[in-house]
């Protein structure tokens, strides 16, 4: 299909290459053979008259024009597949379709444990996909390459929809059989005693508990940084350290684990999560049909105190 001299079909060839700046993988990921690769980059070099694409270090390096029509190009092609391609009417019932979904282990057992219960029960052949945060997670919200993301408020992506979900805020969490802490923990105490902490990818910032030490001017001292959330909860047990963590799943964590949880001894504030999803997805029938279930479980959540807090 022809619009304008330029076939629509090359929009598809350009948007791979400029993904995977390499003829080879572009050709695997539309099943096309080089040579018919290689004659798409030729009719677009026609087409713009411009190179499109240099070669440096045997990799393809996109031109200026080239790379002003990487963001335009997705976008029609993410419209396209949203207003045309996708079915009007979305059955969940009978539905095979995979959501990718990128959620922190925080949010994939306050929330999102509940959502796949909901879901399984009235679309059981729906997947979803639950992928962790990366430094590409922009990316993968601009490009469609994921239909959701969940994320802290204060850090919502540029450009995208978005919707409240529910909020938290943070306490201490000790092994109960920590003989350094009764029922309270003074100042003095959680800047003596070790702390496990969790470093996430990407970093946007100091984390909400390091950002209010650093603004009343203290230090911790952290021993053990775990990976994500939910490990450090593990990591105290059978120590004299402590963490700070998010109080809706430090109480799940205490109803199965040898935990105590305590009133943080700084005034951390409370933060609120964020559904995040691609604007061009906006009207998918398929996305707003999940998008609703999260939001009615989060909308529970929000209800629920966190002292209350457990997994059914």
């Amino acid at each position: 299909m022809r619009f304008e001299g330029l076939d629509l079909n090359l929009l598809i060839a350009l948007d791979a290459i400029l993904e995977e700046r390499s003829v080879m993988a572009a050709s695997r990921r539309l099943h096309l053979s080089q040579p018919a690769m290689s004659a798409a980059i030729g009719r677009l070099r026609q087409y713009f008259n411009d190179e499109i694409f240099t070669i440096s270090q045997r990799k393809l390096v996109p031109t200026p024009l080239a790379q002003s029509l990487e963001k335009p190009t997705r976008e029609i092609l993410l419209r396209i597949r949203s207003n045309l391609i996708s079915p009007p009417k979305f059955d969940p019932a009978n539905s095979e379709r995979r959501f990718r979904l990128v959620v922190s282990d925080y949010a994939s057992i306050v929330l999102m444990h509940a959502v796949m219960k909901h879901v399984y029960r009235i679309a059981p052949r729906i997947c979803l996909e639950i992928l962790p945060f990366s430094d590409r997670v922009d990316d993968q919200l601009q490009r469609g390459e994921v239909d959701f993301v969940v994320i802290p408020d204060i850090s919502l992506i540029e450009g995208h929809p978005s919707q409240p979900l529910f909020s938290d805020d943070f306490c201490c969490v000790a092994w109960t059989g920590n003989q350094q802490i009764g029922r309270s923990i003074s100042l003095s105490r959680y800047l003596r005693l070790g702390h496990v902490a969790a470093q996430l990818r990407p970093i946007r910032g100091p984390s909400f508990d390091e950002r209010a030490l650093v603004q009343l001017g203290y230090r911790r001292r952290i021993e053990v940084i775990a990976p994500n959330f939910t490990a450090m909860a593990a990591m105290v047990i059978g120590t004299e350290r402590i963490a700070t963590m998010h109080r809706r799943l430090a109480t799940i964590f205490a109803r199965s684990f040898p935990l105590k949880l305590l009133r943080a001894p700084v005034p951390i504030p409370a933060f609120r999560e964020a559904l995040q999803w691609p604007a061009s997805f906006h009207m998918d029938p398929a996305v707003v049909w999940l998008r609703e279930i999260i939001v009615n479980v989060a909308s529970e959540i929000d209800r629920t105190p966190a002292a209350q807090m457990r997994i059914l």
